[in-house]
């Protein structure tokens, strides 16, 4: 076989893999979003340290995250998980 030839057969079933996992995607899409979708998530306080800076308590699925929000990014400085009285410890 060629060289065109195996790369011509290659390139059909890289093809045919790519619809396969569009269509499989497409039918559980449903499922995948509820469980790759937003959470429920609160924001109980921030305060600014500095211009561009910034500290935030959020809670998301029971448990309270202390954030560092920067020019940068976010950073997770502190999880506290929820206790059993459903209260954060």
């Amino acid at each position: 076989m060629t060289t065109l030839g195996a790369y011509s057969v290659m390139m059909i079933v890289l093809l045919g893999v790519l619809i396969g996992v569009g269509f499989v995607l497409s039918r559980y899409r449903d499922r995948l979003n509820s469980y790759f979708g937003p959470r429920a998530r609160t924001t109980r306080a921030s305060v600014d340290v500095a211009p561009g800076a910034r500290l935030t308590v959020v809670e998301i699925d029971g448990m309270t995250v202390v954030c560092g929000i920067n020019r940068s990014g976010i950073t997770a400085l502190q999880i506290v998980p929820t206790a059993p009285n459903g209260r954060a410890s």
